[in-house]
């Protein structure tokens, strides 16, 4: 299979495999990558909370095209900021690159069986810190596949990320703002 080369292509040389991998322009690679992603948040929230097979795969659903979506935005809002400053970045290298990024994501899944099967170690506790762990490691990817690809500085790679998040961190912060406000004017 050659989602499995292209993985072993990056672990022996990452310098020649990023570049290599979005020459391919490799979207069917990218929706695997979304997929995971999607299943990996889906099992993070939801194992053992007795959850139907119709409303796992509704979830799944919902949350792959949220993935889909918001690597979409990301990706066009990366490529602004690089155009920016003449760098000639394709929006979808970077979706790809957005989409590779999300097996990262697998590790909530192996967190998520390791809290399901010992509860009495409280790891549910460290949710919030697996997320921003798994988070962490997946935009230091990203811009770590940045600067392989369009040999650009540390600093740069990760403001353009940044940069194309934006948009979801503004809208995090509305849904605060409303819920406050929601939840003001119930008491």
């Amino acid at each position: 299979m050659n989602l499995f080369k292209s993985y072993f292509a990056y672990m022996e040389n990452p310098e020649k495999a990023v570049p290599d991998f979005l020459a391919q322009r490799a979207v069917g690679y990218a929706c695997v990558g979304y997929f995971a992603a999607a299943l990996g948040w889906v099992l993070f929230f939801n194992i053992g909370a007795g959850l139907s097979v119709a409303g796992l795969l509704g979830k799944l659903i919902i949350i792959f095209a949220a993935e889909v979506t918001a690597g979409c935005f990301a990706a066009a809002l990366c490529g602004l900021f690089l155009d920016f400053f003449r760098v000639k970045a394709s929006s979808v290298e970077l979706f790809c690159l957005l989409g590779s990024s999300g097996f990262i994501k697998g590790l909530l899944i192996a967190f998520s069986l390791c809290a399901a099967m010992w509860p009495q170690a409280h790891l549910f506790l460290l949710w919030p810190l697996a997320a921003l762990l798994v988070l962490g490691l997946q935009v230091v990817y990203l811009t770590r596949g940045l600067m392989r690809a369009y040999s650009l500085s540390a600093w740069k790679s990760l403001v353009a990320w940044l940069f194309g998040l934006i948009p979801f961190g503004v809208a995090a912060f509305l849904c605060g703002i409303f819920a406050v406000w929601g939840m003001s004017l119930l008491f």
